[in-house]
C-alpha cells in the first residue's frame, strides 16, 4: 500500500510541476497587481446573509454588522441511522463515525458562527476573525486536547473554531492564529457551503473512513497564506498537532503545509501535508503522556472537477506513515489511508444524486480505526440530496439527505463478527 500511494503522490507532484512549467509565462504575467487584486481568497467566502441576519436586520442590528463586515450564521443538523445487519441499539460499533447511534433520532449539532473575512489579495492591513460554537452529540467526538474535553453526556458543547486573521500591506499575505478545522480532505467537519459540490460541503450524511481515521479534526497554531496569483495559493505554518489546543500531548510542534491549484473555475487540486509527532492522538484528562520522537507523515490530496453544470467528480486520497507506535503489538513501521471517489449529479433544483466509493486500509493492527486487527475496508454509499422548496427564501435552506451504505471488510470486525454491514440513514440540515 505504501508504494502505491507514494507513487500516486509522486505522480501528482510531477503533474503539478509540469503544469507550472507549461504555464510559466501565463503565471508570470498573472502576478501583476491587477491579477492579484482580481484573485478570490483561497477559501470560499461565507454564505450570503441568511435567516439570522435577516432577523437581526428587522431588529435594526444588521446595518452596523454589515458596515463592519461581520456575518452571523449557522445550521442545525440531525438524523436517524438504521443498521440492517445488526439492528440492536447496543450491539457494537459500526465504524462509520459520529452518526452511529442506532435506531433513534439524533441531534448531531447546532452550529453558530460569527466571522469577519479578510482578503489578502487587496494587499492592505486588515483584521478578521472566525468563532464557531457547536452543541449536540457530535461535540463529544470533536473536542481538542485541553478545550471542553472533560464533559460527559450525549449532547455536549465545543468551540470548534476560534481564530484571528491579519492581512499585511503591500503583499498578498494573511496570517492566521488560533484554532481552525482541518485544511485538507474532500469532506469537512463543518456542514456549511464550503465544499466542492456546493451546499452542503458534505454531500452525504455519513462520513468516509478517510475523514474519520486518517485526517485531523482541528489544528491550533499559526498559519501564513500567500496568494501567488489567481491559480496558486500556498499555506505554511506550525501547529500543536492533531486535535491539540490548550494542551499538547507531546509538547512538540508540527509542520503544516498546503498547496492549492485552481487552473479554472471548474477544477481544484489541493495537496496538504503535516509532519510531526502525533502520539497519542486522543484527548482528555486520562490520556497517557505522549512523546516527541514518534513522527507521523500525513499526505492528503483532494481533487474536484466540474464536468457540466449538473455533473461533478471528486477524488480524495489520504496516507499516514510512522516508523512505530509505542505500546502497539507488532514491530515495524505502521501505515494507514485510502482512496475515495465521488460523483454528484444534479437532476434539477430539487434532487441531486451523490455517490461515494472508497477503499481504506489499516496496516497498524487496528490503531487507526479501533478494530482489534489490521483490515481492508470497502464502502459504497448512494444518497439523494433533496431540497423540497428550492425557490423559497427561507425554506430553500432546508435539506434532506437519505442514503444507503454498504460496508465490507476482509476481517470479521463488524457487529456480531460480520464482515459486512448494511445501513440506512437520513440526515436533515437547515442553514440560517
Amino acid at each position: 500500500m505504501k508504494k502505491e500511494l507514494l507513487a500516486l503522490s509522486l505522480a501528482v507532484v510531477i503533474m503539478v510541476t509540469f503544469a507550472m512549467n507549461a504555464h510559466g509565462e501565463e503565471a508570470s504575467a498573472s502576478t501583476s497587481d491587477k491579477a492579484i487584486e482580481e484573485e478570490k481568497p483561497s477559501e470560499a467566502p461565507a454564505p450570503e446573509p441568511g435567516l439570522l441576519m435577516s432577523i437581526l436586520g428587522k431588529a435594526g442590528l444588521a446595518g452596523p454588522l454589515d458596515k463592519a463586515g461581520i456575518n452571523i450564521y449557522g445550521y442545525i443538523e440531525g438524523g436517524y441511522m438504521y443498521d440492517a445487519t445488526s439492528p440492536h441499539a447496543n450491539s457494537g460499533p459500526t465504524f462509520i463515525g459520529y452518526n452511529s447511534f442506532k435506531n433513534q433520532g439524533n441531534l448531531d449539532r447546532i452550529s453558530l458562527n460569527v466571522e469577519r473575512t479578510v482578503d489578502p489579495t487587496k494587499k492592505q492591513f486588515d483584521f478578521g476573525f472566525h468563532v464557531e460554537g457547536i452543541w449536540g452529540a457530535d461535540a463529544a467526538f470533536l473536542h481538542s486536547n485541553g478545550l471542553f474535553d472533560t464533559q460527559t453526556g450525549r449532547n455536549q458543547g465545543d468551540l470548534l473554531q476560534g481564530y484571528v486573521d491579519v492581512t499585511l500591506p503591500g503583499v498578498p499575505v494573511r496570517i492566521r492564529a488560533g484554532k481552525w478545522i482541518e485544511l485538507g480532505g474532500f469532506e469537512h467537519v463543518s456542514a456549511n457551503i464550503y465544499g466542492a459540490f456546493g451546499d452542503p460541503s458534505r454531500a452525504l450524511y455519513s462520513y468516509s473512513y478517510q475523514f474519520l481515521y486518517a485526517e485531523p479534526v482541528t489544528q491550533t497554531g499559526v498559519l501564513a497564506t500567500y496568494v501567488l496569483n489567481p491559480k496558486w495559493t500556498f499555506d505554511a505554518g506550525v501547529t500543536r498537532g492533531w486535535n491539540q489546543s490548550l494542551r499538547d500531548a507531546n509538547n512538540a510542534p508540527d509542520f503544516l503545509g498546503r498547496v492549492t491549484f485552481t487552473p479554472s473555475d471548474k477544477t481544484s487540486i489541493i495537496f496538504v501535508m503535516t509532519e510531526g509527532p502525533e502520539f497519542p492522538t486522543g484527548f482528555g484528562p486520562n490520556q497517557p503522556k505522549g512523546d516527541g520522537t514518534h513522527w507521523w507523515t500525513w499526505l492528503d490530496l483532494a481533487v474536484a472537477q466540474k464536468i457540466t453544470d449538473k455533473l461533478s467528480l471528486g477524488l480524495g486520497l489520504d496516507y499516514i506513515y510512522t516508523q512505530s507506535l509505542p505500546g502497539l503489538t507488532g514491530a515495524g513501521a505502521k501505515q494507514w489511508g485510502g482512496v475515495a471517489g465521488y460523483v454528484s449529479y444534479a437532476f434539477d433544483p430539487h434532487f441531486t444524486l451523490n455517490t461515494r466509493l472508497e477503499w481504506f486500509k489499516d496496516a497498524s493492527n487496528g490503531y487507526s480505526t479501533g478494530a482489534p486487527v489490521s483490515a481492508n475496508y470497502y464502502e459504497a454509499t448512494v444518497g439523494i440530496a433533496i431540497k423540497p422548496f428550492p425557490n423559497d427564501k427561507i425554506l430553500s435552506k432546508l435539506l434532506f439527505r437519505p442514503e444507503v451504505r454498504y460496508d465490507v471488510a476482509d476481517q470479521p470486525i463488524f457487529n456480531s463478527g460480520n464482515k459486512n454491514q448494511l445501513t440506512f440513514s437520513v440526515g436533515t440540515l437547515y442553514t440560517f
